[in-house]
């Protein structure tokens, strides 16, 4: 959940891993530092607060030095404080080491090592593993060796990299369910956990795995694996545009990935006709079906197991990933588990795979990052292909997933392609003309303390997406739930003036949610009905587009989106880094 960068080059590194710390930071936000080696001295610079303004109060961009690391942190183990950022330094200097990942028998070690006469500077788990590798490194004199040492006592889940005082030409990584990338450029290599953080330099990388040692020089790398022998594997190329990461004429993140989705929804549809149907087979071929996910991936699976029950009659589960262990005894071989996930990095996600695998399952995902994790364990692969998404909260890569998920289903159901992507395209774009509405609703609701999205049937999901956006953004309390749950307790908690959001297109569930809207209404509620039929029972009415009913949870999505935005933006919260909530969880 932190964001590392290291790079050796034959040019001076700082200002290289500034502009990497700037677009790694969406993975953690609370403190960053960098560390550079010069005239075989190590410097360390790093404080509290966003890049920028680390930068300005430390000049992380002055250390000099063709040799260097960066790290932005999501507290984990100790407070938000200098002292806890990272890079961390063992005793004496001679070891620095950024980490991602959470080292589970951190205090047993730290009181070996303060028992040594080690002395601690922080409250992290990471500092452990500078103090380790410094007295295996006095032992063994060899940065590799002593990184191999070091982490066979390591428990848990890490990616660290390592710079060594007196060896000012190789930086040292390793990687335990924690992901750990290498770029490959001219004249300067990286080490990195996204990437994002040197694309700007090449878009040539080495996907690390479980276990693996890397070492870099500024024009080699050297993998070795869990045995210790040498690895040997080529770069391969990723496509993500280096366009994608500019705000263009937008003041965040969010927005432009919101307004991108006329477009991303199209990319999203392009795939390969082979692999859909693979995905297709497998599920009709399933003994047993789960679909599993975290977050607002979580609600694109449950969409896709409606569709699967209603239009295909094959019974799937959607679980929780971080949940899905407790299913283990109904998977075995013959089952198949389809992962939704963004990064591709997500513990939860990665772990459920695991136990999923190791009863025989064969796992499908649909992923956004060509090269992660997720999509390297899998047994088939569908891209989202929506280019990175920078702000925490998802937005295009929800409504991809949604594309992609469908496009399985109706492979599922015999139907050659999906159609009508370039309508759905066309009617994203009018659902976004909503903006200035949605900004009026803004104007009169952002001091109540409680919002509740309601919806039946298949835009049961949608509901709790837009609770989930609210949540995120805005830190108001929201609630999503079916309509038909409304009297089992909730609507105990609805008073004069509370804003209700019903979801309510055209179909079968329409009479049935205005009917529940009639009962909110009927206690004082004030409902903002999203639809594209209007009635009188709405307080506000937000029209959407007629489109297909597999596509509605895509246009719903766009106003729900731009609510949660703009209410962030008038409760002055930046909504691409919102408080306590990092872009890709991974750590449990």
């Amino acid at each position: 959940m932190c964001g590392i960068v290291g790079c050796v080059a034959d040019e001076p590194v700082a200002g290289i891993l500034l502009e990497g710390l700037r677009r790694v930071e969406y993975r953690g936000y609370d403190s960053a530092g960098m560390a550079t080696i010069n005239d075989g001295s190590l410097k360390l610079r790093k404080g509290v607060g966003r890049v920028d303004e680390i930068e300005d109060e430390q000049g992380l961009s002055k250390l000099k030095g063709n040799i260097g690391m960066a790290h932005t942190r999501w507290a984990t183990h100790g407070g938000v404080t200098n002292e806890n950022a990272h890079p961390h330094a063992s005793c004496k200097g001679l070891v620095a080491v950024i980490h991602n990942g959470i080292i589970e028998n951190y205090v047993p070690l730290k009181k070996s090592l303060i028992a040594k006469g080690h002395r601690f500077r922080s409250e992290t788990d990471t500092e452990v593993i500078a103090h380790l590798v410094e007295d295996e490194y006095k032992r063994t004199r060899d940065p590799t060796k002593a990184t191999i040492a070091a982490t066979k006592r390591l428990k848990g889940q890490y990616a660290i990299a390592l710079m060594f005082q007196d060896r000012p030409d190789v930086i040292v990584g390793a990687r335990k369910d924690a992901p750990l990338i290498v770029g490959v450029g001219e004249g300067k290599m990286f080490i990195a956990s996204d990437v994002l953080a040197f694309i700007g330099h090449t878009d040539r990388t080495i996907f690390l795995d479980n276990f693996e040692v890397v070492e870099i020089s500024r024009d080699r790398v050297k993998i070795l694996g869990p045995g210790g022998k040498e690895v040997k594997r080529k770069p391969t190329q990723v496509a993500w545009e280096l366009s994608d990461l500019s705000k263009s004429d937008f003041a965040h993140y969010t927005l432009k990935e919101i307004n991108e989705q006329p477009k991303t929804v199209i990319t999203a549809s392009v795939q390969e006709p082979g692999k859909v149907e693979q995905f297709a087979r497998a599920i009709r071929r399933a003994k047993s079906l789960y679909i599993t996910a975290s977050g607002t991936s979580y609600h694109a699976g449950l969409l896709m197991k409606f569709r699967l029950n209603k239009e295909a009659s094959i019974r799937a589960d959607t679980v929780v990933a971080g949940e899905l262990k407790e299913h283990a005894g109904f998977l075995r071989k013959g089952s198949v588990v389809v992962a939704f996930s963004q990064s591709g990095e997500t513990a939860d996600v990665l772990e459920a795979v695991k136990g999923a695998k190791s009863k025989g399952a064969k796992v499908y995902s649909i992923v956004n990052a060509a090269g992660s994790t997720l999509a390297r364990e899998s047994d088939g692969v569908l891209l989202l292909n929506c280019g990175p998404e920078v702000g925490v909260a998802a937005t295009k890569s929800f409504t991809a997933q949604v594309v992609v998920a469908s496009m399985v289903v109706d492979a599922v159901l015999g139907k050659k392609r999906s159609n009508g992507i370039k309508e759905l395209s066309e009617a994203v774009a009018e659902a976004l003309k909503c903006d200035e509405q949605i900004r009026d609703l803004v104007h009169e609701y952002k001091d109540r303390p409680d919002f509740y999205f309601v919806a039946r049937g298949y835009e049961s999901p949608v509901a709790l997406e837009g609770a989930l956006k609210l949540k995120e953004l805005s830190y108001i309390h929201a609630e999503g739930m079916p309509a038909s749950e409304l009297k089992h307790g909730t609507l105990a908690l609805i008073e004069k003036g509370t804003p209700v959001v019903v979801l309510n297109p055209s179909g079968d569930a329409h009479a049935d949610s205005l009917s529940s809207a009639e009962e909110l209404k009927a206690r004082g509620a004030e409902v903002i009905g999203i639809s594209d039929i209007e009635d009188s029972v709405y307080t506000h009415f937000v029209r959407l587009p007629k489109v297909q009913a597999k596509f509605t949870p895509i246009v719903e999505a766009i106003p729900l989106q731009l609510l949660a935005y703009h209410m962030a933006v008038a409760k002055r919260n930046d909504p691409d880094y919102p408080r306590n909530l990092a872009k890709s969880v991974t750590v449990k």
